[in-house]
């Protein structure tokens, strides 16, 4: 390895330590407080479901943020019709009718209904709680069972899946259990992920950074290029969205980490301001 090569190393490392420390706010601000809405999700399916939707089913690029909300209102304007059979089809009615049936994607959406083929969440998991059922998969080393499992559900692709099992692995202290061929299932991969690691990798075909057709390589790379990459892939996310907020800082950050402390630092003490504004 030449010096170069061994200086652009040790700067990837660097950077790679500050995303594992910004999984901290990604946590604190996004994740706990999400979960600790239903804090019964383990004992209760709907529970889970209800954070399955606010959190994770509707995360595509471009979606409506109205979707996760009025899924979640529609759910617990009729929760007491959870176990009737014609609970999906009650839910569609109203979720769509919160939306004033405007711009729903019925192909991509977890809530659309069909009878006798349907794939909407309520009849691809049944009565089973989401949460549960994809810690056990993970805590018994069964990943690629619980990745395409959530896949099944409209909507969910393998970014949705990867981003709803890393968060379940992070909260349960699973990562141990994950066998390491399948660790690249728990990363998904979004324009924040594939700028950071085209920018880590100092790739010169930058174009290409933005082609899912290359998500799994890209997530292999964070697997075999951190010590803790699901914390990685939630400070990537973090840094990019929340501090950067754009791929010219996000760059700058990468090749200059003293300058990405810096704006990390500024960021969590304009949050500690901000409470202490509120709480005053």
């Amino acid at each position: 390895m030449s010096v170069a090569e061994s200086k652009t190393s040790l700067q990837a490392n660097r950077a790679i330590d500050l995303f594992i420390d910004v999984s901290k706010p990604f946590q604190a601000r996004f994740q706990k407080p999400l979960w600790n809405k239903h804090p019964e999700y383990l004992k209760d399916s709907l529970a889970a479901l209800l954070i399955f939707l606010e959190g994770y089913a509707f995360e595509r690029q471009g979606r409506d943020p109205a979707y996760s909300y009025a899924a979640v209102e529609a759910i617990e304007m009729v929760k007491d019709s959870w176990s009737e059979q014609d609970f999906p089809q009650i839910v569609w009615t109203k979720f769509s009718r919160l939306l004033e049936d405007k711009g729903l994607n019925k192909n991509r959406n977890p809530l659309y209904h069909v009878p006798n083929s349907c794939r909407c969440v309520r009849c691809a998991i049944g009565s089973a709680n989401i949460i549960l059922t994809s810690k056990e998969n993970l805590a018994q080393g069964q990943v690629t069972q619980a990745w395409e499992g959530l896949q099944k559900i409209r909507g969910t692709g393998p970014k949705i899946a990867s981003l709803f099992l890393r968060d379940i692995a992070v909260q349960f202290e699973l990562i141990p259990m994950i066998p390491p061929q399948d660790r690249w299932r728990l990363q998904p991969v979004d324009v924040w992920v594939r700028r950071a690691v085209s920018s880590l990798r100092e790739d010169k075909e930058r174009e290409d950074a933005n082609i899912p057709s290359k998500d799994k390589e890209i997530a292999e790379w964070l697997v075999n290029n951190c010590t803790k990459p699901e914390l990685a892939n939630q400070g990537i996310w973090y840094f990019g969205a929340q501090i950067a907020e754009s791929k010219f800082r996000l760059d700058k950050a990468i090749k200059d980490v003293d300058y990405a402390w810096r704006i990390y630092r500024e960021h969590i003490a304009n949050l500690k301001a901000a409470a202490a504004v509120i709480e005053s």
